[in-house]
């Protein structure tokens, strides 16, 4: 096996400059599997960022894989804004209670949250300042924004937000642009903490929930702002859809995101025929099925296919299609990194 050359910082951000490397990047993302594996309850580290700092050094040093990632897709900016979480003992939060019920009454009173102070926002950019004082210019470190439509679905409620596209769009696109300015707003904290790139996710975009019409009224508009307002504080974004985004993978590039990331729903050489001149492409082992429920050789396999498909002239990352499921073997994610090792080679 060759000997590596850079360092994983230098390897990923070629990478999004759509350069070769001196191999792949590889990057699971790794959230509640490496809290599991350092011994942890999810709902230990939802309050101690020295806990969740620990799970990621704990993990990327056991594995050498190349980025960690803040406390991500916890919900922290709408809860921040008045949503409610509920928080199981071992598993990722979601929303209870939105906090948008009656339009008229709860707009007038949202406020962009201070994220030095508001809900857990500090305890999210304390991990990111730890993290950076960790392993600062060595390894890249990723911090979390949602979306803006995310972001709207988790104050309003995900079906009444879908609802409201037909019967009530004036006042939702008010909350989407509220939305949009409190995540810059945070970014901004998030950037200024240490990281390095920030990761903006969407389920909610893609094509199993909403059409290309309606993401092109209702979120691409918002959504390229907020990513251009990131970009133009110094750092990369990759942008992540899960789920079905084969009919709007070149708006996904016009949102002005350094890379996209994609899931197995989408075929990576199509995605790199695409758009794979504007955009870094990051993807797509399935965290669900292949990483969860089969063998080393099965995850050497996939991502194998995946190399030959995407990492011609750079621009490529090797990830998993979404959040890595915590009961993943450490072996599959071993596979993983060694495939990049052995067949990710430029």
């Amino acid at each position: 096996m060759a000997k590596e050359e850079m360092t994983p910082y230098e390897r990923l951000m070629t990478a999004f400059e759509l350069k070769k490397p001196d191999r792949v990047p590889v990057t699971p993302l790794v959230r509640e599997w490496a809290i599991r594996q350092a011994g942890f309850k999810f709902s230990e580290v939802m309050s101690n960022p020295e806990k969740y700092v620990y799970s990621q050094l704990y993990a990327i040093r056991k594995y050498g894989y190349d980025m960690v990632l803040d406390l991500l897709a916890v919900h922290a900016e709408s809860e921040a804004m008045g949503s409610v979480l509920h928080i199981p003992d071992d598993a990722a939060p979601s929303v209870k209670t939105p906090a948008v019920n009656d339009y008229s009454k709860d707009l007038p009173k949202l406020k962009i949250p201070h994220p030095r102070k508001d809900g857990r926002l500090p305890i999210i950019l304390e991990g990111i300042r730890r993290l950076k004082e960790a392993v600062g210019g060595y390894i890249p470190v990723m911090g979390y924004v949602q979306a803006c439509w995310r972001h709207t679905c988790m104050l309003r409620g995900t079906e009444r937000a879908l609802l409201d596209m037909k019967k009530n769009p004036e006042p939702l696109k008010e909350l989407i642009e509220i939305a949009t300015e409190s995540l810059i707003v945070y970014a901004e904290a998030v950037v200024e903490a240490g990281a390095d790139l920030i990761w903006v996710s969407d389920p909610t975009s893609s094509g199993d929930m909403i059409s290309k019409k309606a993401f092109e009224e209702f979120v691409f508009p918002y959504l390229r702002r907020e990513i251009r307002a990131i970009k133009r504080m110094g750092v990369k974004v990759f942008l992540h859809i899960c789920g079905n985004v084969n009919d709007r993978l070149e708006i996904m590039a016009d949102t002005g995101a350094d890379a996209i990331s994609v899931d197995e729903k989408v075929d990576l050489a199509r995605a790199k025929s695409l758009v794979g001149n504007r955009v870094c492409i990051m993807g797509n082992i399935s965290p669900g099925v292949t990483l969860l429920q089969k063998t080393p050789k099965d995850v050497e396999e996939e991502c194998k296919v995946a190399l030959e498909k995407a990492m011609a002239g750079g621009g490529f990352v090797l990830a998993s299609g979404c959040i890595v499921p915590a009961a993943v073997p450490g072996e599959n994610i071993a596979a993983m990194v060694e495939a990049a090792k052995k067949y990710g080679v430029y």
